[in-house]
């Protein structure tokens, strides 16, 4: 049988090598024949680029998985935390955490052990004055915190939380609001967005909201926003 698909695979390649060499190239098959082979030529199109955007996604998946392995290997600081002019320092370095949203938020770590899941900025407060190990990444002369006490805290980049109102655009399969690329999560949407009575993937609901003017809020970082809320409606 192996014998066999190997034949018909070579024959395949020949076939088409005996056609570029008398100048037919593959497109021009599809333009002088049926409109059947053009059909197939465009799901085949299709399909080679739905497998294109699965392989970009793997190795992006990848990437974030081998990121986060390495993230106590980055940089590290290790000291008393002290909280200055409106900075938590760790032997006078500079350590970011998260702008004000992100320090008002409840965190589901306790890093200070006092027994109680409070918002990063008390729990971060009730640090103050004790040793603490700090990973992250340094970026002009600041740490940016992932971990504390080896405990996850957040991706180390800077990011800020914003409110936006503006219509919602689609280009080559990306949405867009205000310049900024909105990242998705690949999967079925938990709420009605587009309120079309249906529960669809997050790309089908946003592109139900496409030339809208619509809410969203969230973390901007490179241009990107990773959004928290669409129309008040949690993703």
């Amino acid at each position: 049988m192996k014998k066999y698909m190997l034949a018909a695979g070579l024959a395949a390649i020949v076939g088409v090598a005996i056609l570029a060499q008398a100048g037919i190239g593959i497109k021009n098959v599809f333009e002088n024949n049926d409109e059947s082979n053009a059909y197939h030529a465009g799901s085949a199109a299709k399909r080679m680029a739905r497998m294109h955007k699965m392989a970009e996604m793997k190795m992006m998946a990848r990437r974030m998985a081998r990121m986060h392995r390495n993230l106590l290997n980055m940089d590290r600081e290790e000291g008393m935390l002290s909280y200055q002019n409106g900075t938590f320092c760790v032997n006078e370095m500079p350590v970011y955490f998260g702008d004000a949203w992100w320090l008002n938020h409840t965190i589901r770590s306790d890093y200070d052990g006092d027994g109680e899941y409070e918002t990063v900025w008390n729990e971060l407060l009730g640090l103050v004055g004790s040793n603490v190990i700090v990973n992250g990444r340094y970026n002009n002369g600041t740490l940016i915190a992932s971990h504390i006490n080896g405990m996850f805290l957040r991706i180390p980049v800077i990011t800020q939380f914003v409110q936006l109102n503006g219509t919602l655009e689609e280009i080559n399969g990306s949405y867009y609001i205000n310049g900024l690329r909105i990242a998705l999560p690949n999967r079925m949407a938990r709420s009605d967005y587009d309120n079309d009575g249906l529960l669809e993937r997050m790309h089908q609901e946003l592109a139900g909201l496409a030339g809208n003017i619509v809410t969203v809020d969230g973390y901007v970082f490179n241009d990107i926003i990773k959004p928290l809320h669409i129309n008040g409606i949690a993703i």
